[in-house]
């Protein structure tokens, strides 16, 4: 019986090092991570980067068209939001080179934005890159799809593109054939070198793009906020070099306001809503001469929304 003894302790010790050894060795990875994150930051040109996964393009696709103008003219072109009343408000939409945050609390309005934004990319045939975090791309295509119809076709022709950080998180497979899929947001190397990519390839059909980061929120819990708001400025700023007009979507409440705050004053602009009652709101902070500063009424429709008047001139 001792001898018995002996072993049953001996083995549960053994079993007790096997699960400290084990946390330990995850540890180490998670550092490990972030210390590749954190170099990749802070020099990205020589930090080493993970592997991305691309899957291959869809035969039949259009042959690269002219390389776009090399004068900046372009850059006093604005883009629509996708809103026509939004656009209004912003005295013609968004111009090229822009970075702007949607926040707001669940249901608010900030996706019925987002959706058009994309839609009226690709009615424009601008090219757009859907980042997501927390979607399924399927979702995605089908409230696009509602406002745009052709939404496989787009994809198919490069004009929709997705960088595929959602799947891995729930153990599946991307639903997209032409994704780049990566298994981790904590791959920030990843992700940086994926949007180079993929604006390269943008950029040399069209002077211009636009991007959907869907979401920032999922960054919320994983990084701490100097390393989450240098992400953010790395990213944003390259993408306002390239001309593109990025959208980064944030839910409301998540952040600690200071947090909020901090990516505010990278970006170019704000965009928050907010939902009292049975009532939901909108209002611009920054992004030029905007025509109100003033909390403004949604009337939502099916895909849509509708303004109320402005302080300054009326909506008719």
């Amino acid at each position: 019986m001792e001898g018995q003894d002996t072993i049953e302790e001996i083995s549960k010790e053994i079993k007790s090092l096997m699960e400290t050894a084990k946390r330990f060795n995850e540890a180490v990875q998670k550092l490990d991570e972030r210390l590749k994150n954190l170099r990749a930051i802070s020099q990205p040109g020589t930090a080493p980067v993970p592997p991305v996964q691309q899957k291959p393009a869809a035969m039949g696709v259009a042959p690269p068209a002219a390389s776009p103008p090399s004068d900046l003219s372009y850059r006093d072109t604005k883009l629509s939001t996708g809103n026509d009343k939004v656009d209004q408000l912003l005295v013609g939409g968004v111009r090229v080179g822009t970075s702007v945050i949607l926040i707001g609390p669940p249901f608010s309005g900030k996706y019925v934005l987002a959706w058009n934004f994309v839609a009226q990319a690709l009615v424009d045939e601008v090219p757009v890159l859907v980042i997501t975090t927390d979607r399924d791309i399927n979702e995605i295509k089908y409230q696009v799809g509602r406002i745009y119809p052709n939404v496989e076709e787009a994809e198919n022709n490069g004009m929709l593109r997705f960088i595929d950080l959602y799947s891995r998180s729930i153990q599946t497979q991307s639903p997209s054939k032409h994704a780049i899929v990566i298994d981790s947001i904590l791959n920030i190397s990843s992700v940086l070198k994926a949007a180079d990519s993929v604006a390269a390839d943008f950029r040399s059909k069209h002077p211009y793009y636009k991007v959907l980061f869907s979401s920032l929120t999922s960054y919320a819990t994983e990084f701490d906020e100097k390393l989450l708001v240098k992400f953010i400025q790395q990213f944003s700023q390259k993408r306002k070099v390239e001309g593109a007009v990025s959208f980064y979507l944030m839910e409301g409440g998540v952040f600690e306001r200071k947090l909020t705050e901090s990516v505010s004053y990278i970006v170019d602009g704000v965009i928050e809503f907010k939902a009292d009652a049975n009532k939901s709101y909108l209002r611009v902070t920054g992004l030029g001469n905007a025509r109100s500063r003033d909390w403004i009424e949604l009337y939502m429709n099916e895909t849509s929304f509708d303004l109320g008047s402005f302080t300054l001139e009326k909506i008719r």
